[in-house]
């Protein structure tokens, strides 16, 4: 699948720890071993530097070691390009990067969620068109946001019950909602039998 953008974020860098440059970050991937093991990652400051369309650059740095705190749930991280507490703290706010590209390589029936995004989505009792995913919710079970064309939006547990099929190739998800969850949502018929 061709990728959208050239980055992903795979953190937030949220404090100083100690005097040598090693930095507190927040992990945002299902993957820790893109805060511990050592290799090239890119930092997004958020303070200031943006440009017209309201990114910044990404600054390339070195991994060069981390580490999971279980009892702050945060990872402890040594970038080569922070040398001190100070410069470390000028950093806090900004995200860490990996290249879009470097994904490892999930099982069968395993999505990178951001990627469900634009899909279209269609009812398993004959494949009527609901909508288009429009967004995400991320807690506990994953929710998608599914917008139809009356521009309402429904949500949808992101879970095997429910969403039987995803052809990432068709870029189309197949759903098998319950009676009346689509009906509340998007003044829907159901398909008849």
């Amino acid at each position: 699948m061709e990728e959208q953008h050239p980055y992903r974020v795979v953190g937030i860098l949220v404090g100083a720890h100690g005097l040598q440059g090693w930095v507190r970050v927040k992990l945002l991937s299902d993957f820790p071993a893109r805060l511990t093991q050592p290799g090239r990652r890119w930092i997004r400051p958020l303070q200031s530097g943006a440009s017209a369309s309201g990114s910044v650059s990404p600054i390339p740095m070195d991994l060069e070691a981390g580490h999971y705190l279980p009892t702050k749930d945060l990872y402890r991280v040594k970038l080569t390009q922070i040398p001190d507490r100070t410069a470390a703290e000028q950093w806090i706010g900004s995200e860490i990067l990996v290249l879009g590209q470097d994904r490892p390589i999930l099982a069968e029936e395993e999505y990178y969620l951001p990627d469900l995004i634009g899909m279209t989505v269609v009812h398993q009792q004959g494949r009527q068109p609901i909508g288009t995913v429009v967004g995400l919710i991320t807690a506990g079970d994953d929710v998608l946001e599914v917008k139809a064309g009356n521009d309402k939006v429904a949500l949808i547990p992101f879970v095997k019950a429910l969403v039987p099929l995803v052809d990432m190739e068709s870029r189309c998800l197949v759903v098998d909602p319950p009676p009346g969850l689509l009906e509340a949502f998007l003044d829907w018929d159901p398909p008849s039998d």
